[in-house]
């Protein structure tokens, strides 16, 4: 496990760590700082609250980690499991990281550790969603070993341009009952 007996990680001179509640205000300001540039998340705005982060935050069933960087949050990804019976077995990864910390390997750093996290709690397909024109993202959750599993052709109109979403999934354990 990455994690140290703290629930932290050293990576360079980020911080890795699991989110608090008290995050909840530097967690919004991360993501919208994402948000605002308009090309990387479908949505545009931010709609929890602080004390809705802080709810998000404390829910056991899913995981946030931050990454921070001279105690500002410089990143964000958030793990959210299946709701459903039939959906326990996989979780949804959604990552923001502010552009003047990207191309670091924080990302990837990140994602290690949540695919960690996933297989301790028996979590066995890890799904994402990306914007096609996001190339570097693509090609690092390739490098993780995410694989593509479908497309929705001209889902999302960014910039005045048609993107498709590129449907992504990451199998912690697969089964051996599934032919593919």
């Amino acid at each position: 496990m990455l994690f140290h007996p703290k629930g932290e990680a050293e990576f360079g001179q980020y911080r890795i760590r699991f989110a608090e509640p008290r995050d909840a205000k530097g967690i919004i300001n991360c993501m919208q700082s994402v948000m605002d540039e308009r090309i990387y998340l479908v949505s545009e705005y931010y709609l929890l609250t602080e004390r809705g982060e802080q709810e998000r935050i404390r829910n056991l069933d899913d995981m946030t980690l931050v990454a921070e960087f001279e105690k500002e949050i410089a990143g964000v990804l958030t793990i959210q499991r299946g709701m459903y019976k039939k959906t326990r077995h996989t979780a949804s990864l959604g990552i923001a990281i502010k552009s003047e910390h990207r191309h670091k390997g924080l990302g990837y750093r990140m994602i290690e550790e949540a695919i960690n996290w996933c297989r301790e709690k028996g979590i066995i397909k890890l799904n994402l969603e990306v914007f096609s024109h996001n190339r570097n993202a693509i090609a690092l959750y390739e490098k993780i070993g995410f694989q593509i599993e479908g497309l929705r052709k001209g889902q999302f109109m960014v910039e005045g341009h048609y993107s498709d979403d590129v449907l992504m999934t990451y199998w912690i354990t697969k089964p051996t009952n599934l032919d593919f």
